[in-house]
């Protein structure tokens, strides 16, 4: 899939599924949310690639996190300021999410200006 443009403030979209296995985890292709079905602990892994948009203004700092229920989940981030309009970042970060009241969804966004994104990937595993 060719980049994404990215706007702050908003989720990004994950494009295919992977493996999967039960009903603990959904998610739809080309959407945005990630639904945990059943409560208890599940971890949760970002990874993609990041680049300034055309016409950006430097340095652009770009701040990705996970979003549970619309409410950041502390230590689920990972951001990179760009100096010049050549660059691309690769941007991972991981955690240990709770789920005390089921379904709750989980997203990724973006902050801090206009960017483009591919190769992103979620990887969520229920642990306990």
């Amino acid at each position: 899939m060719p980049a994404s443009p990215g706007t702050s403030g908003a989720a990004l979209i994950f494009d295919l599924n992977g493996q999967s296995q039960g009903t603990a985890v959904a998610h739809a292709e080309r959407d945005s949310g990630f639904t945990l079905n059943e409560p208890g602990f599940y971890a949760a892994d970002f990874h993609g690639t990041v680049a300034p948009v055309s016409g950006a203004n430097f340095p652009l700092n770009i701040l990705f996190s996970i979003d549970q229920d619309g409410t950041p989940v502390p230590g689920a981030a990972a951001q990179h300021t760009f100096h010049t309009s050549g660059e691309n970042a690769n941007i991972a970060f991981g955690t240990t999410i709770s789920v005390t009241k089921a379904p709750s969804t989980l997203t990724v966004i973006g902050q801090g200006g206009t960017f483009l994104y591919s190769d992103v990937g979620m990887n969520i595993y229920k642990i306990g």
